[in-house]
């Protein structure tokens, strides 16, 4: 009777270990994906991109949005330019300005009805929500976007 106790045991600790064992890796898989080094199209979901509405900084507290663009030639040259970056995540917004001119908000407008407000602030730091992303092949080309702005202005 207690050796089928101590299996019983044994049994059920080998189970609980093999569990934790799972659940670990699966967080550890989900953190490095999470962490990892993605394209900057990927964390915008860009190929969804219904329209999108641009602010520059300098903020100008009477103006909500300096340009609409929802002319699908446009957004797919944008897409482009947003394709050549590749970015990593270094956790949660804690960014501090350096640089105010070189900074662009933007919302974007999905086929799905979502709506996102990442922003591309300074030299290479991309925020989206509340997560931050460093740009490893920037800076930004500011002078692009706001020729891309002016064009399509």
């Amino acid at each position: 009777m207690k050796q089928l106790e101590a299996d019983e045991i044994k049994s059920k600790f080998v189970y609980v270990i093999t569990i934790i064992v799972a659940a670990g890796l699966v967080f550890l898989w989900i953190r490095w994906n999470d962490y990892r080094v993605k394209e900057l199209v990927d964390v915008l979901d860009a190929g969804d991109i219904d329209e999108i509405a641009f602010r520059k900084f300098p903020l100008d507290e009477t103006e909500q949005f300096n340009q609409i663009v929802n002319n699908p030639e446009s957004i797919q040259q944008l897409v482009e330019f947003f394709d050549q970056y590749e970015v990593k995540k270094t956790g949660i917004r804690n960014f501090t300005s350096q640089y105010p001119d070189e900074q662009v908000v933007f919302q974007l407008d999905y086929t799905d009805d979502r709506v996102a407000l990442p922003s591309l602030i300074e030299r290479d730091v991309v925020l989206v929500g509340e997560e931050q992303y460093k740009i490893l092949n920037g800076p930004i080309d500011f002078q692009w976007i706001d020729e891309f702005i002016n064009q399509t202005h």
